[in-house]
Order: structure tokens, then C-alpha cells, then sequence
């Protein structure tokens, strides 16, 4: 199963997509498959497909950048497949006319997604890190270092906004799998 992480914006959007599969048991005494991570259910791992960010900018009226976000979002979608997508709520920012464009980018994915048949879980910001991280108040930079220590190299040195949307499918991710979280203290 495919999961696509989105973390929107109306100038930058983040992608990550994981892959969760079966693990299979190693064989010849082999360890962990690369680029993976086991869930705490130990029958599932994860791999990285593709993580990224989608630029779109701050030029023009906001129709076309809009419609940009659609564009770039829906190739996205064509290449990687994803089974399922993964989206980060808004929170209370800074301003209302920043809330009113998180909102109108969310607006793109969540009408994306319907596009294509993909069921589209929405998770908070503070979710996402006490699931991932183990803090719901953990900064864009612990959430990065857990989220590349979870997933393994592939996710080093990924803009802030990837990553984010790697934390995003990972939280979704370790939801299905009915996982506590990684790093959840108990």
C-alpha cells in the first residue's frame, strides 16, 4: 500500500510517499530490509518512494497558482500511485489572510484526491508530532531528525516541507497499522 503524506501550502507544498508492505522473514539470517522501518506491530516495514516539495510561488493572481498546485499535485498523483493520502490540518497561524490560503491549497488536495478515488485522513499538526516524535509540541527539526531515523537515509536532506509530509503518511501510516506512535512515551 501506497501512502502519500501532503503538508500544503499555497507557495510550497511537501510530498512524501511511503510504501507499506509485509515484512518477510529474513532469510539466512539476513537483518532489515534498507530504507525501512519496522512498525511496532513487526509484521509491516515501510520504504520511501519519493519525497519532494512543489513550488509554486508567491507571482501572480492567486487562480494561477492555484491552478498551478493542481497541476503539479495531480502529477504527483499519476506517478506515484498512492493507495491512500495523508493531509495535515490547518492550524491557528500567524494571520487569517495566511489560514484563508492554507485553506484554499487544502481545498486543491482534498478536491484532488476526490478526483481520484483516494481517501484523504487529516491528521493535526500536534498529532502528527506526539505520534511520530513523541512530543506534540516538537520542533520542524526533531520532527525531521525522527522521521529520518524511522525511514533511513533516503529521507536525509530533504527541505523541512518533505519531510513534514513524510511525518504526515508516517503518522497515517503507524494509524492503520493501530501502532502507538514512534518515540510515544507511556
Amino acid at each position: 500500500m501506497r501512502i502519500l503524506g501532503i503538508d500544503p501550502g499555497s507557495r510550497v507544498l511537501g510530498f512524501g510517499c511511503l510504501e507499506l508492505r509485509e515484512r518477510q522473514a529474513p532469510q539466512g539470517g539476513l537483518g532489515r530490509i534498507k530504507n525501512s522501518a519496522s512498525l511496532p506491530t513487526g509484521r509491516s516495514a515501510l520504504r520511501l518512494v519519493e519525497a519532494g516539495v512543489l513550488r509554486v510561488g508567491t507571482r501572480g493572481p492567486m487562480e494561477r497558482r492555484l491552478l498551478a498546485l493542481a497541476e503539479g499535485l495531480e502529477a504527483i498523483l499519476q506517478r506515484l500511485e498512492p493507495d491512500q493520502m495523508a493531509v495535515e490540518e490547518a492550524f491557528f497561524g500567524k494571520s487569517v489572510q495566511s489560514a484563508l490560503r492554507l485553506g484554499e491549497a487544502r481545498g486543491v488536495v482534498l478536491l484532488s484526491a476526490a478526483r481520484r478515488g483516494i481517501s484523504a485522513a487529516q491528521y493535526a499538526p500536534a498529532t502528527i508530532k506526539l505520534r511520530v516524535a513523541g512530543a506534540g509540541a516538537a520542533s520542524k527539526e526533531a520532527l525531521a531528525r525522527m522521521v529520518q531515523a524511522s525511514i533511513g537515509p533516503g529521507a536525509r536532506d530533504l527541505p523541512l516541507d518533505a519531510t513534514d509530509a513524510l511525518a504526515v503518511a508516517l503518522c497515517h501510516a503507524l494509524t492503520i497499522q493501530g501502532g502507538a506512535g514512534l518515540g510515544t512515551r507511556t
